[in-house]
């Protein structure tokens, strides 16, 4: 939801001229912060299944849908700040 409105805000205070080279870094940026954003995922998903199998279990299948589950918990505690966040956004004339 909000990368679009980046992207625009971000090619709108470019010169005509520029608006390749705008468009490669907001795409780069994109691409970037999704490799990061899964790779901290999936450490934390690894993270809490080897807790649980070295704690609490020994069932793989539960430990598995643990970790998905906080994983799932993370992903949607960020998606409502992304919401909040987007109501903030300055509106341009």
């Amino acid at each position: 939801m909000v990368l679009a409105s980046v992207q625009t805000n971000t090619l709108n205070a470019l010169p005509r001229q520029c608006f390749p080279d705008g468009i490669a870094i907001t795409q780069t940026s994109q691409q970037v912060s999704g490799a990061i954003g899964i790779a901290v995922m999936v450490s934390l998903f690894s993270a809490k299944q080897q807790q649980l199998l070295s704690d609490i279990t020994t069932n793989t299948q539960e430990a598995a849908a643990s970790g998905s589950a906080f994983i799932f918990t993370i992903s949607f505690v960020l998606a409502i700040m992304n919401v909040i966040l987007s109501f903030f956004l300055k509106k341009t004339q």
